[in-house]
């Protein structure tokens, strides 16, 4: 997944490394994205997100529902994973994958992982227009 805010767009700028000799050599200026997890009461469903950080206080200053319909305005509309708020997180839906180490003749471990089908039906991709209406 690219380093770019799904809500406002910002991402990686380039620059230089200036030394004490004013030698220039190619940087990038990462953007400071965070995967939050966010609850939108007016939906009901849990949304995650991949957000920059001043995305997150401007949620916080108007509210959740209010950002994403201004963000859905101005064209940005990302595909997000929403779950659903009916299902109870158990300890045995918590690990969504099996993993299987086994060892060789010369010693050497292997691990397999196989994902469960029935963790992940609650989740689903979906645009977000679809989630704010």
């Amino acid at each position: 997944m690219s380093r770019i805010c799904q809500l406002t767009g910002k991402k990686s700028l380039v620059g230089n490394y200036v030394s004490h000799s004013n030698r220039k050599t190619k940087r990038r200026f990462n953007a400071n994205l965070k995967t939050k997890r966010f609850f939108v009461p007016e939906a009901g469903l849990w949304v995650t997100l991949k957000v920059s950080t001043q995305a997150i206080r401007t949620m916080n200053k108007l509210g959740i529902y209010e950002f994403l319909k201004e963000q859905l305005g101005k064209g940005f509309d990302p595909f997000v994973w929403v779950e659903d708020p009916n299902t109870i997180k158990t300890k045995s839906t918590e690990r969504k994958y099996r993993r299987v180490e086994t060892v060789d003749a010369n010693g050497h471990k292997t691990y397999s992982i196989t994902y469960t089908a029935e963790a992940f039906e609650n989740n689903r991709k979906v645009k977000l227009s679809s989630v704010i209406k």
